[in-house]
């Protein structure tokens, strides 16, 4: 079940859990929505806060481990991006608007999946950047309109 978290917050790049610093270090500047998963997990979206060229940094905190398991950048060079609309459709899933990109909806998993990343070179306009991984805990994707 996903559910609205108010106790974390970003003080610069450090992850803030009740106040305390969870050692966790992030890229952006703007956290936008912190969301629990399953009792285990905290979803991110963080954002640079550069309206002309904008990147919604996203990541999967585990809190048992107290690292980040997962993450995605969702970027275009050159665009603006104002991240709206945060729902929750289900109890894995929301869904968000970022970009003019339309509807963005990630899905989490409970079990991670194997998911062997492509070994491609990052092209200048491309969306969605993913670290290379063995596992996905959540998967992202778009539907235009």
């Amino acid at each position: 079940m996903i559910k609205k978290l108010s106790n974390i917050t970003l003080n610069h790049t450090r992850i803030e859990i009740d106040g305390r610093d969870s050692m966790i270090r992030v890229a952006g500047e703007l956290l936008h929505a912190a969301l629990a998963f399953d009792e285990r997990y905290i979803l991110l979206f963080i954002t640079d806060n550069c309206q002309f060229e904008e990147t919604l940094f996203i990541y999967l905190l585990d809190t048992q481990q107290n690292k980040i398991v997962d993450e995605a950048d969702i970027y275009r060079m050159y665009s603006p991006g104002y991240f709206e609309n945060l729902n929750i459709i289900s109890d894995n899933t929301v869904s968000f608007e970022f970009m003019i990109e339309g509807v963005w909806t990630l899905t989490l998993y409970k079990t991670p999946k194997t998911a062997i990343s492509h070994l491609s070179t990052v092209l200048p306009f491309q969306s969605v950047k993913r670290p290379f991984a063995l596992s996905r805990y959540f998967n992202i994707k778009r539907s235009r309109g």
